[in-house]
């Protein structure tokens, strides 16, 4: 039993990339033994307080806190999201920055922060700019349906902000119109970084979160 609660911290503790992995290999059908036990008991705890679109956005309930964040306060967040799907077969899953960004939201409302005091910023450059094609570019690119669009359009209706980098764009020779609606258009998303943290956003880097 002690091996398993291990097992468990360390899934919780290496969660983004964790499961990106493991959303992966569900795809193609190769998960382990323990990737099961740890997903089905993950999916059997979890609870999603607001954001419930995504298995993932999930958060599980711990017993005895002895310290608490201040609910009252604003809590204005802002997520740096550069990883997407590079190929068909990462396309297959939903993009585990994305849905790091809902398990945040949920991490604060279940500590008791109202929904109200939560603004969220998310910049996305980089493959991350393909999780927002439309679901017709996205199957014209990737041969499936883009399996983001449910979790972004929540994240949107609860008030998310989305700005997509314009040299990223540039780059990938990807337009405006290729995106869904509602996306916001930087310059670049390293001057929206700045602009954002000098007015007292607090950054996550989703590609280096842990």
């Amino acid at each position: 039993m002690k091996y398993f609660i291990r097992y468990l911290f360390i899934f919780l503790f290496a969660f983004p990339f964790f499961h990106q992995a493991l959303m992966a290999q569900n795809a193609d059908k190769k998960l382990s033994k323990r990737q099961t036990r740890m997903q089905a008991k993950f999916e059997k705890l979890a609870i999603h307080p607001f954001v419930q679109t995504s298995l993932w956005t999930g958060v599980i309930p711990v017993k005895g806190i002895t310290e608490n964040i201040d609910a009252n306060l604003p809590y204005k967040l802002l997520f740096s999201v550069t990883v997407g799907p590079t190929d068909s077969s990462s396309a297959k899953t939903e993009n585990s920055g994305f849905t790091e960004i809902g398990r945040i939201m949920n991490l604060h409302v279940a500590s008791g922060v109202p929904a109200k005091n939560l603004d969220v910023v998310v910049l996305v450059h980089g493959p991350s700019l393909f999780s927002l094609l439309t679901n017709s570019n996205y199957k014209k690119r990737y041969k499936i349906d883009n399996l983001n669009l449910p979790l972004i359009e929540e994240l949107q209706s609860k008030g998310v902000k989305f700005i997509a980098c314009g040299q990223a764009l540039n780059v990938l020779n990807l337009s405006m119109d290729d995106l869904i609606p509602n996306i916001g258009l930087a310059l670049s998303a390293q001057t929206m970084l700045s602009y954002y943290q000098l007015k007292g956003y607090i950054l996550y880097n989703e590609d280096k979160a842990d």
